[in-house]
């Protein structure tokens, strides 16, 4: 009896853990936003991955807003059924830089997307690696089943698109991809149809790699194949591995096709296995009177079996769900309602008017060179405050680099704000007045009076933005670091001598990249030094805006960062801190790049390795 209780207890708590897994499918959430304008659930494609509910109850959607998302992602295969929907594919962009040779990168792990979660469906959405010429690079791999692009396009060049996966079927609708050499491979069973494919080199279209015993590989129907002006001899595929299979139905072929049309890869045994073969295709590219006697020209009755239900094999009855995955061809809706107006808070610096202001009026102008939105003319400063998802209670003030002639608010202001965002911390970027005689009083306190307004303002409603009053740091670039170590060494200097509040304005810690440190004509920034506190100025301001000079054994904690920058700010700034750190054993930490670039601000390609990764580890030392 006792042991019969048992199992039955058992069964019991087994049967009810079930249900409560599969129950209630509303207590999920299935609606996902991402924005780089802060107005959806997240900053990054891949954080909204991470957060959806693995094997839902109910499809999600991820609907992506316009812009340019610079991160690798990941959909594993046990997040199926999900959708991504992009606001424009002309402007909704997913790009990275990886190839094949990159450190530890093969070909397979070059991606910029990886696709692996059954039944996935993308619309409107740029997936490229922008690595360029520089062997094999992929901007997608698909090994999911039952995976459906709409109206989305692939750029890249070598192995553009890997459609992975032996059992895998994947339809391309209305979609665009470019390449330079076999640009579109793999194993899958994969249909294009109504595509646009641009080849950029001459070289080879296709290479797939199509298992033992598939009735069907390749297909591409009614498709439109453009050539550059420079290709001469396009081929429409060769095969990776033997039994490949391409079919080419009802495309336009331009003049740049190969008169021999297909290549057996150096090796006569692939003409054996391989199935390649062509139907009523048209254009320049199209005569068929000279094409390699090994392929094939389809019938009208064997063309006729090239329909999706056919290629996709399908063993489902019409009836049952999940049969017509291939057939819902509408261009999905991108759903603006669903984000909301999330955009990072601005708010004033001062409350009561600005200090140290002469009362002119605002002069402030914006303007963009080389993709860089510079500000100038900064007389009313302000905070933006930038909130991430999961807050770690940590917070960072940024200041932007400009050489104290303009603010580089972008790159090194919201750009950053958004990677910290992404580690939890609350990112605060400043928007501080430049020195200007006709603006202020004594332009050469400015920038620090605005410093030390925004430590104390982060510092007084610690509470309420969800931070640490204990854990506030700032950072800074270029002349943007000068404001910052200047900062993080003269907290006990009252910049603003009418402020009464006690709150205190030394930073938790400090983060210095590139930074101007000292005012020593023999390793100045010249512009920023004379932009500051003028061309003439005493030996005695030279030494107080000298920040090396006034470390001492209270300096917080700083981590730096430099470059070999042809002169833009000399390494010696960095060196010259740091060694005043290590002499008062204030905690630092510095990271030098011989071969890097003045303003590489979060990303370059120049470094020789990822001073990011280094950055996150020390704060999480913290």
């Amino acid at each position: 009896m006792k042991k019969n209780l048992l199992i039955f207890t058992l069964l019991f708590l087994f049967s009810s853990n079930l249900f409560a897994q599969t129950s209630n499918p509303q207590q999920y959430k299935y609606i996902f936003t991402v924005a780089k304008d802060g107005s959806g659930d997240y900053l990054f494609i891949q954080d909204a991955i991470d957060a959806m509910r693995v094997y839902p109850l109910a499809p999600i959607t991820l609907y992506i807003k316009n812009g340019v998302y610079n991160e690798k992602i990941e959909l594993p295969a046990n997040n199926t059924d999900v959708t991504f929907i992009g606001e424009n594919v002309d402007s909704t962009i997913i790009v990275f830089n990886d190839y094949s040779g990159k450190g530890k990168h093969t070909t397979f792990t070059s991606f910029t997307a990886k696709i692996s979660g059954n039944r996935f469906v993308a619309a409107n959405i740029t997936f490229s690696n922008s690595a360029g010429q520089v062997g094999q690079a992929l901007a997608l791999y698909v090994d999911a089943d039952k995976a459906v692009f709409k109206n989305c396009k692939f750029l890249g060049n070598q192995d553009t698109i890997f459609t992975s996966g032996e059992n895998a079927r994947q339809l391309f609708l209305n979609c665009y991809i470019e390449g330079t050499t076999d640009f579109i491979f793999g194993p899958s069973t994969a249909v294009f149809q109504n595509c646009t494919i641009r080849a950029k080199t001459n070289s080879f279209i296709t290479a797939a790699s199509t298992t033992y015993g598939k009735k069907y590989g390749y297909v591409f129907i009614g498709c439109k194949i453009i050539a550059d002006p420079a290709v001469t001899k396009l081929f429409l595929g060769r095969p990776w591995r033997a039994n490949a299979k391409t079919v080419f139905i009802k495309c336009d072929l331009p003049k740049a096709i190969a008169q021999e049309g297909w290549n057996n890869w150096s090796n006569a045994e692939n003409e054996k296995t391989v199935f390649y073969a062509e139907y009523k295709n048209t254009g320049d590219g199209a005569a068929v009177a000279h094409r390699a006697k090994w392929t094939k020209q389809l019938s009208d009755k064997e063309a006729q079996r090239y329909t999706l239900a056919n290629v996709f094999s399908l063993s489902l009855k019409n009836s049952e769900p999940g049969y017509n995955w291939f057939e819902n061809t509408t261009p999905a809706a991108f759903n603006l309602n669903a984000f909301t107006q999330k955009i990072p808070q601005v708010i004033p610096l001062y409350k009561n008017g600005v200090p140290n202001s002469t009362g002119a009026p605002d002069k402030e102008s914006s303007s963009s060179r080389d993709n860089i939105n510079r500000i100038a003319k900064v007389s009313n400063p302000t905070l933006t405050i930038f909130k991430p998802v999961k807050p770690n209670g940590k917070a960072v003030i940024i200041c932007p680099g400009g050489g104290y002639l303009y603010l580089t608010i972008d790159k090194e202001g919201k750009k950053v704000a958004e990677e910290m965002n992404r580690w939890g911390i609350t990112a605060f970027v400043l928007k501080y007045r430049l020195p200007d005689d006709t603006t202020n009083i004594d332009k050469s306190l400015a920038p620090l009076q605005d410093a030390q307004q925004a430590l104390r303002l982060v510092r007084t409603n610690a509470k309420e933005w969800g931070v640490n009053k204990n854990q506030i740091g700032i950072m800074g670039f270029s002349a943007g670091g000068h404001v910052a170590s200047t900062a993080a060494t003269h907290f006990k200097f009252v910049a603003d001598a009418e402020e009464k509040d006690t709150t205190s304005v030394r930073p938790d810690f400090a983060i210095l990249i590139y930074p101007v440190v000292s005012f020593d004509s023999t390793i100045a920034h010249k512009g920023s030094r004379n932009n500051l506190v003028g061309s003439k100025a005493s030996e005695k301001t030279i030494n107080f805006f000298s920040n090396e000079l006034q470390v001492d054994k209270e300096t917080p904690p700083s981590f730096l960062v430099h470059a070999g920058d042809d002169g833009a700010v000399p390494v010696e700034n960095s060196l010259r801190y740091y060694q005043a750190c290590i002499k008062n054993k204030v905690p630092a930490e510095i990271h030098l790049y011989p071969k890097g670039g003045h303003g590489f601000g979060m990303n370059n390609k120049a470094t020789d390795d990822n001073w990011l990764e280094r950055l996150k580890n020390w704060l999480n030392r913290l």
